[in-house]
Formats: structure tokens, C-alpha cells, sequence
């Protein structure tokens, strides 16, 4: 039975910075705003464990066309340009913005024609933390903007093209919760992947819950896989700019394997991260950065290294960054009508790879824009009778399986087949063994009802990122296929991802 707990303007799902930045925009519209969020809202998901860093074109027409370049050139030329001239016009002006909600940006700044212009903003020190916790305590401060933590979007509920809400778990009981307008700010699904930056509660639940809604995904084969991330003898991000200051990676022979590159370790990530995932191992090299460098920039590497002095430091990739997912418009509507989304759980933006410091960019350009349509379609709306819709989702019978073996099993094969380096040979691999992941997962009476959501979205993620993979018969970005090595211009075009993706990875992959 599932029990109507609220009833709302507009439903914003998820607890990261584009979820936040959407609800206080639509709240300064005096509509009633509520949140919920699978954890508490701004102490988990990506923001939480990002470095802060917001990088944008500064305000001159000619650094924003190199800026607007250089982001085409990460992309791989399919991005949709619309999307990234508003981030080139609006990102410096919107980033700056964000002083109004207390966050500790620092603006650094670049020199052009004899004056500076803002090109960066960050927090001292880098965590993602010093944006989210002065987030949280803003929307605190609002009285018409309620939080439902601890509560798992499951399903959305619709009626005639048009959302009327969301069923939601917590504690093995299913919700629904009523809404005018709902905002899908659920972040990417790194966690997928064996090896990931991501924390565990991105499960791809938003890209779930978009395919078995009937919308398509776009570009979900581009994910980044993040060359900047140590894992020996501690775990801690590295801030690329240490490699303009003496920082170098080493292989296992004690070779500088990217000297030969024009940007050596701040090449592209798609590039450097193959690089990396050829060596047996690849060593952090920190004995030409200047102390008082790292002590001001990296407090976290220099600490760590203070800790460790004689321990060498081991880097790894890791995914950490979907590229694709629901496509974005300039109003972050989408084909479902009261649904808005914002941040990586959409597509179009980045291309085949997005450029380094653009994501944070992208939700302070986004984020509000996907609250405040979301609110003025709400105001829009008459009250709706609670109950009229069919909201009864697929659940289990609960018993005393765990899902947890057949979530680690997935995870390995997405690292093993559909990883950095692609061929047909392992995605078929990779096919069947989800195709049977899939059979016992649906088989299995869990002892908990929350990690079997997550596992069947781990599942439908997995299938929509191998099934576009597949399609794309070459290389591009952060997409690499072994056996179609080469960029070929006839495949500019973005493939799209909707329910026809699981019944076409039955087949045998060419």
C-alpha cells in the first residue's frame, strides 16, 4: 500500500548543489518548495566531494570565443551549441551570483590587453563542502522550502504526458508525494563503475526513472573517467594546476609517459586518462612543487604527504563524471510536461568530454533556471486530487536476500568491458553477464526494499551506457573503442537512448 505523504508546488529531487540552486530560485517565486533527498540535502552526492572550482569564459568577446573553442574541442564538436553559448555569456555573471547565498568563492583572474578579468572561482581550500554546508543553511532559512530526507525517488507518476508527482521510499514503506512541478536534480552514476570518485548513492536513479517514463537519454556512452585521483596510501582528488608548478606523474619504470604530449599532465582527461590505464602503475611525483605552493592550494596533498613522506602515491583513473543523460533545454524542460531537470543527469552540454571546471559552472547557469520554469508551469496548475493516478511501481516482495553480490558483479564487469579502453568482443561479454544480472535481481526477495531500487537503475544505467557504446562505431573523447580506433565524421550526430536499448543488447553486438 502505498501511503500519500505531501503534497507540494514544485518537488525537487536530490540533495547537491543543482538541486539546491533549482529549489531557492523557485522558492523567490513564493511557491511551496520540498526536497527530498536519498541522504541528507547538501551532505552527500557529488558537490559534497568536488573541488569547488567553477571555470567560465571571462567577460571580453575575445576570451570568450577562446573559451567557447576550447570547450568545443573537449566536446569532440557535439555539443549542442545552443547550451554552450549560455554558459559562455552567462557563466561569469552567475558564478559571481552565488555570493548572494554566503558561499567563500575566491575570484582568480587572468590578464588581457593590460586588465584582469575573473576567469575562476574556488573555495580555500578546495572542498565541496565550503559550497553545500552555506547552501543547506540558506535553505534552512527559508520558510517555504521543506526538506524530506532519507526519502529514495522511485518512480514518477504521470497522467496524459504530464507529471503529477513521485513515489518514494524510506524504511521499506512506499510514498506518494503530490506536485504541481517536479525538478530531477539527481546527479550521475559514476557508482556503476568498480572504480569511481562518486559516493555510493549515485545510482543512475534519475536516468532510471527517465527511460521507464518514456523519456530518451542522449550521449550516455561519453562518461569521464577522472586521471587526477589517488588511491595509496591515501585517497584524496588532485588539483591539475599542481602539474603547472613542478607536479609530474611517473610510471612504474620512473618515466615522465607524458612528456611527450603538447600539455603533458594537463592534457584532455580522455587522453591522459588512456595513457594512465596502459601503465602497470603510475606514481605522483611531487619533488618540483614548491611547499608553500601546496600548503596554500592543496592542503589536503599536503597534509597526506606530510603523513607519508615515505610512501610513494599511487594514481589511478576512476569514472567520475556522465557526460550524457537526459537532453537538456534552454528552459530544462523536457518531453514529460511539469518536468524539469538540471546538472549531470542531463546530456548535451559537454559533448564526448566535458572541459575541466565547467560542471559547477553549469548548475549555477542551469540550476536556477530549472527552478524558477518548474515554479511559474506550477503556478500555472489547478489542485489535483491525491490518489487519481496510477502509482503503484514495480516492488519486490521482501525476504532475506541480499542484493549486494549482484551489485559488486556489475560493477566489476562495467569496469572490466565497458570502461577507458572498448572493444565488441567484451561488451558482448559484458551483455550477457547483465542480461543474467538482471534475471536474479528480479527473482530475489530482498531483506530491504532501497538497495534493490538501486541495484535494478544500476542495472537500466549500465544497459543504456553499453547499448550506445555499442552503437557508436568509433572513437570520440572519453568513448574508445579497441577495435574502431579512429574518429570518424559520419558519427557527429548523438545517439539516443530510450527502452529499445535493453531489447537491442540482446542481440549479438557487431
Amino acid at each position: 500500500m502505498i501511503e500519500h505523504l505531501e503534497q507540494t508546488d514544485v518537488l525537487v529531487i536530490g540533495g547537491g548543489l543543482a538541486a539546491m540552486y533549482a529549489a531557492v530560485h523557485a522558492a523567490k517565486t513564493s511557491r511551496k518548495v520540498l526536497m527530498i533527498s536519498k541522504k541528507k540535502v547538501g551532505l552527500s552526492g557529488s558537490s559534497l566531494v568536488s573541488m569547488s572550482v567553477h571555470r567560465y569564459a571571462p567577460q571580453t568577446e575575445a576570451l570568450k570565443e577562446e573559451y567557447a573553442g576550447s570547450f568545443k574541442a573537449s566536446g569532440r564538436g557535439i555539443n549542442d551549441p545552443r547550451l554552450m553559448e549560455r554558459l559562455v555569456q552567462q557563466g561569469a555573471g552567475q558564478v559571481a551570483a552565488l555570493k548572494e547565498f554566503g558561499l567563500p568563492l575566491q575570484f582568480k583572474t587572468r590578464d588581457y590587453e593590460g586588465k584582469a578579468y575573473p576567469y575562476l572561482a574556488c573555495c580555500a581550500p578546495k572542498f565541496g563542502r565550503n559550497l553545500t554546508y552555506p547552501m543547506r543553511q540558506y535553505i534552512e532559512s527559508r520558510t517555504n522550502i521543506d526538506l524530506l530526507e532519507g526519502f529514495m525517488a522511485v518512480e514518477l507518476v504521470t497522467d496524459q504526458d504530464q507529471v503529477k508527482g513521485v513515489v518514494a521510499e524510506k524504511g521499506n514503506a512506499l510514498y506518494f508525494i503530490q506536485a504541481k512541478a517536479v525538478v530531477l536534480a539527481t546527479g550521475g552514476a559514476g557508482y556503476v563503475f568498480e572504480n569511481t570518485s562518486n559516493t555510493c548513492d549515485l545510482t543512475g536513479d534519475g536516468y532510471a526513472m527517465a527511460i521507464r517514463a518514456g523519456l530518451e537519454l542522449q550521449d550516455m556512452e561519453f562518461i569521464q573517467f577522472y586521471p587526477y585521483r589517488a588511491y595509496s596510501p591515501a585517497q584524496f582528488d588532485i588539483f591539475p594546476d599542481i602539474f603547472a608548478h613542478g607536479a609530474c606523474f611517473l610510471n612504474e619504470k620512473g618515466e615522465r609517459f607524458m612528456a611527450g604530449y603538447p600539455k603533458k599532465e594537463q592534457e584532455n582527461r580522455d587522453v591522459l586518462a588512456r595513457c594512465m590505464f596502459s601503465q602497470k602503475e603510475v606514481i605522483l611525483e611531487l619533488s618540483g612543487c614548491d611547499p608553500d605552493y601546496l600548503e596554500k592550494e592543496c592542503p589536503n596533498i599536503y597534509e597526506a604527504f606530510n603523513k607519508y613522506r615515505d610512501r610513494r602515491f599511487l594514481v589511478k583513473p576512476v569514472a567520475h563524471f556522465m557526460m550524457g543523460g537526459i537532453p537538456l533545454r534552454l528552459d530544462c524542460s523536457t518531453n514529460l510536461k511539469g518536468l524539469y531537470c538540471c546538472g549531470e543527469v542531463t546530456g548535451g552540454m559537454h559533448g564526448a568530454n566535458r572541459m575541466a571546471g565547467s560542471a559547477l559552472t553549469e548548475i549555477a547557469v542551469f540550476g536556477p533556471v530549472a527552478g524558477v520554469h518548474a515554479a511559474e508551469f506550477a503556478a500555472r496548475q489547478c489542485k489535483g486530487e491525491a490518489g487519481a493516478f496510477d502509482v503503484d511501481p514495480l516492488a519486490p516482495e521482501l525476504g532475506q536476500d541480499d542484493v549486494s553480490g549482484i551489485r559488486q558483479a556489475l560493477r566489476k564487469t562495467m569496469w572490466t568491458c565497458v570502461s577507458l579502453v572498448r572493444t565488441g568482443q567484451a561488451m558482448n561479454d559484458a551483455r550477457k553477464e547483465i542480461d543474467a544480472l538482471e534475471k536474479q535481481l528480479m527473482q530475489i526477495k530482498p531483506m530491504d526494499l532501497r538497495p534493490w531500487f538501486e541495484c535494478r537503475n544500476m542495472l537500466t544505467t549500465a544497459k543504456c551506457i553499453l547499448g550506445s557504446a555499442i552503437l557508436r562505431r568509433e572513437s570520440r573523447g572519453a568513448h574508445f573503442r579497441e577495435d574502431f580506433p579512429a574518429e570518424d565524421p559520419e558519427w557527429t550526430g548523438n545517439i539516443l537512448a530510450t527502452d529499445w536499448i535493453a531489447r537491442f543488447i540482446k542481440a549479438k553486438v557487431q
